[in-house]
C-alpha cells in the first residue's frame, strides 16, 4: 500500500469521526470501486455486491463515533464487505433449492429417477439435510455448491487448507448420500 494513501485514509478516519461529510465523501470515493471488484469475488453477483458494499458504508457512517483512529479504516471495510458477502451468500444458499446435488447424487450413484410430484418433497429434504451439517462442513458444502467457488477460493475464504475443503466437500457428499439411502428404503 502507498504510505501517502494510508495516511491520507487515517486523516479521513479523524474527519468522518467528526462527522465531516466531505470527508466520507472521499473515503466514499477512495475505496468504493475496490470494494466492489472485492465483495464481487466473493458474491459473484454484482447486485449483490452493490448492495453489500453500500451496507458496509452506511455501516461505517452510522457508528463513526466509534471508529478507532488508531485502527485502519481501509482493514475496517474490507473485513466489513468480506463478511457480509458472506452472510449474503448464506442467505442466498439457504434460499436455493439445490437441484443439482439431487441430479449429481442421482447420476453418480445410479439412483433411480424419481416422480416429479416427489422432486419437491426430496429437494426440501436436501435443503433440511444440508442445514443439519457441522457448520464448518455446512459452509464448505454451500460454498462450493451454490456459489460455484473454488477449493483454492474456499480455502482462503475460510483461513483453511484446500485438502481440508476437499474432506468437507466429501464427508458432506457421503453424509447426503446415507440420508438418501435411508429415505430411499424408508419408502419402500
Amino acid at each position: 500500500m502507498n504510505p501517502k494513501t494510508d495516511e491520507h485514509i487515517a486523516t479521513l478516519a479523524v474527519r468522518i469521526r467528526r462527522s465531516d461529510r466531505k470527508a466520507f465523501d472521499d473515503f466514499f470515493r477512495m475505496l468504493y470501486p475496490g470494494l466492489i471488484r472485492f465483495a464481487q469475488g466473493y458474491t459473484r453477483d454484482n447486485t449483490t455486491a452493490y448492495d453489500v458494499v453500500q451496507d458496509a458504508f452506511v455501516n461505517v457512517w452510522q457508528r463513526r463515533d466509534q471508529i478507532d483512529e488508531k485502527q485502519s479504516l481501509r482493514s475496517y471495510m474490507y473485513t466489513t464487505v468480506k463478511n457480509l458477502s458472506l452472510n449474503a451468500i448464506r442467505k442466498d444458499a439457504a434460499l436455493t433449492i439445490d437441484t443439482d446435488l439431487t441430479n449429481e447424487l442421482q447420476s453418480n450413484h445410479n439412483i433411480n429417477p424419481i416422480e416429479e410430484s416427489d422432486q419437491k418433497d426430496l429437494s426440501e429434504l436436501f435443503t433440511y439435510w444440508i442445514s443439519q451439517l457441522p457448520d464448518r462442513r455446512r459452509e464448505v458444502f454451500e460454498l462450493s455448491r451454490y456459489d460455484g467457488l473454488s477449493h483454492e477460493e474456499i480455502a482462503e475464504v475460510m483461513n483453511l487448507s484446500p485438502k481440508t475443503v476437499n474432506n468437507h466437500i466429501v464427508l458432506a457428499l457421503k453424509t447426503l448420500k446415507d440420508h438418501y439411502q435411508q429415505y430411499k428404503e424408508n419408502r419402500k
